[in-house]
């Protein structure tokens, strides 16, 4: 890779070749070993692991489950991302895990507001993932299920 950017981009192109199966794999060879997930807060919330569990259990929820990029700048180690994310919930979402139960299919289409996250790249390898700005990362998903993360 020549830089943070194409590394970012060779990770989103990965990433939506033929998902579930290929963000998963995309996720294992791109994200580092020691890679962190954070809130808006910057408190951690999940690590590698978690993070592609996470994605597997979206993607049984919401099968058509995509997100496109709509931005993307780079600043030092950073990419930072705009996208969108849609899919219809027509299978459980399972967040036990994050004590929040199981959110029952409603076979609802959701169309998620705009969301900026910061990509942190080191050594060829994502680091870190944090939203950026007035985004909030796991709240802004749970909002339009009418889901609230639970407090500290």
């Amino acid at each position: 890779m020549s830089s943070n950017m194409d590394l970012y981009k060779a990770f989103y192109e990965a990433s939506w070749a033929n998902p579930p199966s290929s963000l998963r794999d995309a996720n294992m060879k791109y994200l580092s070993d020691d890679f962190q997930n954070f809130d808006a807060d910057g408190k951690v919330i999940g690590d590698k692991e978690a993070y592609i569990g996470l994605s597997q259990l979206i993607f049984a929820a919401f099968p058509d489950f995509k997100s496109v990029d709509t931005d993307l700048r780079e600043e030092g180690d950073d990419i930072i991302v705009s996208y969108q994310w849609e899919g219809t919930q027509t299978g459980d979402l399972d967040l036990s895990a994050m004590s929040l139960g199981v959110i029952p299919a409603s076979g609802k289409r959701i169309v998620w507001p705009e969301a900026t996250s910061v990509f942190t790249i080191k050594g060829g390898k994502i680091v870190s993932i944090k939203p950026y700005g007035d985004s909030s990362g796991m709240e802004e998903f749970l909002k339009p299920l009418g889901i609230a993360m639970p407090s500290a």
